[in-house]
């Protein structure tokens, strides 16, 4: 369903054509609530990341890459000295083994090599060989402003996850409590049937 046709859905659920503006931003919200209940392979995007210069460790900010970051899920070396970042030169490498910090050591002591973590905002990586260009997958947010560019798979394929939750927190808001309680009941059962059909293996974050 489009935004206008979901905000018309949730009208028509609560009969409160009065809350337009709230039941805009109530669908707007349970669209990011439905995005983050987990990790959703149809979340991910990938994109090629050049450095300036090949070095065996190397950082990133991925929000400076990916505007709509929100987790990271792979590391994988590009195996070229092209510095031009759409080359296929050499082809795609291994996947780096993600870490956290504390577990930067192997059982003997020494510091672990293709491998990354996260370290506040950057995406921290130290490589065995030395790396100017990476495939990065990460998990990204919907589109939910401007309303005229709202996009959300979800509202394409499971819409009434976000409609029904929208009416949720909406009638909740009136203190329509019976309605509100059938409602997040379910919700809830719409959010097994999307995690069933859509969630994604261990997320490495």
């Amino acid at each position: 369903m489009t935004f206008d046709e979901m905000v018309a859905e949730v009208i028509s659920i609560t009969k409160r054509p009065d809350l337009v503006d709230r039941i805009r931003s109530n669908i707007r919200a349970a669209t990011l609530k439905a995005h983050n209940s987990d990790f959703y392979y149809r979340d991910i995007y990938e994109v090629p990341v050049q450095f300036t210069a090949p070095f065996y460790i190397q950082s990133f900010i991925p929000t400076e890459i990916v505007p709509k970051y929100r987790a990271a899920k792979y590391v994988r070396l590009w195996n070229t000295t092209d510095t031009n970042v759409n080359s296929t030169d050499g082809g795609l490498g291994k996947f780096l083994t993600n870490i956290q910090l504390e577990n930067s050591e192997d059982q003997y002591g020494y510091i672990k090599n293709d491998v990354f973590y996260l370290a506040g905002q950057a995406v921290q990586i130290r490589s065995s060989c030395p790396l100017n260009k990476i495939l990065f997958g990460c998990y990204i947010f919907p589109t939910i402003l401007p309303e005229a560019s709202y996009s959300s798979w979800i509202a394409t394929d499971m819409p009434y996850v976000i409609i029904y939750e929208a009416a949720r927190v909406t009638f909740k808001s009136i203190s329509y409590t019976e309605q509100a309680n059938e409602y997040s009941q379910l919700v809830g059962e719409l959010y097994s049937e999307l995690k069933m059909s859509y969630v994604d293996c261990v997320p490495l974050t």
